[in-house]
């Protein structure tokens, strides 16, 4: 359980660390164009969607991720769309339900780069690129103005963009019906009005225009204000659709997953729970099993022995062995030989197993009795197992 504390307390102080140099961190923009309104890196639209409030203080701004077809039904009669878009292609469900919309006298408005497909045939109208045409790429220079051609918005007055990001503008236009309301530096038209039946379509075709960088320098806001202007003061949906598709993830996981506090912290678990199964799968130490030492069976056998005799009554043979086993002990331990059981080796036995020698003169006494006769009997037999074991005491 230690280790496993010591692995947690290695992976908590990992994951602080981690977590501590992405918030101090300096942040990183994504500068891929997004066109979203939750959007605050350069190429999104957070600002965008923040003054669309001062724009039309008396109306609600509604984002979506729906086609209009999709939307037509939860549409009132009156309400605007606003699209932005790198490209406006929609299909023609779309655009039927759209320009149906505005016939009925409502105002859309869209800025994309370029315009094709079902609408683009149904108005007439073209979009181009003047940044790898005529020259105009050596020729002019990196920053392009804008300015209103309605003297209403203040012609004279200029916004400047980096021209890489502002080039394209409408080729092509019905001059009889449409409106010019806004020009690039080059006289070419940016922003168009067409009417069409009782409502009019605003066409845009510099839409990193209203993104987070421009919207934010200089006086470029009021370059967004004068084009929005055209816009009645009425509810707005803004679908992302065309330039974000549906928004969706297609997991259950998708709220966590479309939240980025969130998703770190689902990824950050996952990450921590596959770590800690890695440490837990290393090979621990296996239990040691208690192994029961071998017992000494050479004193059990001894006895077994020893009960067969006594219980066959071969007294005489069993009180040979114990002699026997007696002069070997002697022999091996007091280095003596037990075969001349004299008076000298009484004496020496006696001083070296610290018995008397009255206790040793009787006992070998009692042994060379034994040896002599040819049948013991089991009194003799006790006796003689009492006085070896009185023998073995004393040493």
């Amino acid at each position: 359980m230690n280790k496993d504390w010591k692995y947690i307390l290695y992976l908590s102080i990992v994951i602080g660390v981690y977590v501590a140099v992405k918030l101090l961190s300096p942040k990183e923009y994504n500068w891929d164009v997004s066109l979203a309104h939750d959007v605050k890196d350069p190429y999104g639209a957070y600002a965008l969607n923040t003054l669309l409030g001062s724009f039309f203080p008396e109306q609600k701004v509604k984002n979506t991720y729906k086609t209009i077809y999709e939307l037509k039904d939860s549409l009132n009669q009156n309400e605007s769309i606003a699209i932005f878009a790198a490209r406006f292609d929609a299909a023609k469900e779309d655009v039927g339900a759209l320009l149906s919309h505005v016939e009925s006298g409502a105002t859309v408005f869209i800025s994309a780069n370029d315009f094709s497909g079902k609408l683009a045939d149904t108005l007439s109208l073209s979009t181009s690129d003047n940044l790898f045409s005529h020259g105009y790429a050596s020729s002019q220079k990196d920053t392009a103005a804008l300015y209103f051609s309605n003297p209403k918005l203040d012609s004279t007055k200029k916004y400047y963009y980096t021209r890489s990001n502002v080039h394209n503008y409408f080729k092509k236009v019905d001059s009889v019906s449409v409106t010019v309301i806004a020009k690039n530096d080059l006289g070419q038209p940016i922003t168009i009005n067409v009417p069409w039946g009782k409502g009019n379509l605003i066409l845009n075709s510099t839409p990193l225009a209203f993104t987070n960088i421009y919207l934010l320098a200089k006086d470029n806001h009021q370059f967004v204000s004068g084009t929005l202007s055209y816009l009645p003061n009425r509810n707005m949906y803004w679908t992302e659709y065309y330039q974000l598709g549906r928004m969706e993830a297609g997991t259950p996981l998708r709220f966590i997953l479309t939240n980025e506090p969130l998703s770190w912290a689902y990824y950050m678990l996952i990450f921590s729970i596959l770590l800690f199964m890695l440490f837990e799968a290393k090979r621990k130490q296996r239990i040691i099993p208690i192994i029961t030492p071998l017992s000494n069976t050479t004193l059990e056998f001894v006895a077994t022995i020893g009960n067969l005799y006594y219980q066959r009554s071969d007294h005489k043979n069993l009180a040979d062995k114990k002699i026997q086993y007696f002069f070997d002990q002697i022999r091996s331990h007091y280095y003596l030989n037990a075969n001349c059981r004299d008076e000298h080796f009484i004496s020496s036995l006696s001083g070296k197993s610290a018995n008397t020698v009255e206790s040793v003169r009787s006992l070998i006494n009692l042994i060379d009795r034994l040896l002599m006769t040819t049948h013991v009997g089991k009194d003799e037999l006790l006796t003689l197992n009492n006085e070896l074991e009185k023998f073995w005491k004393q040493n």
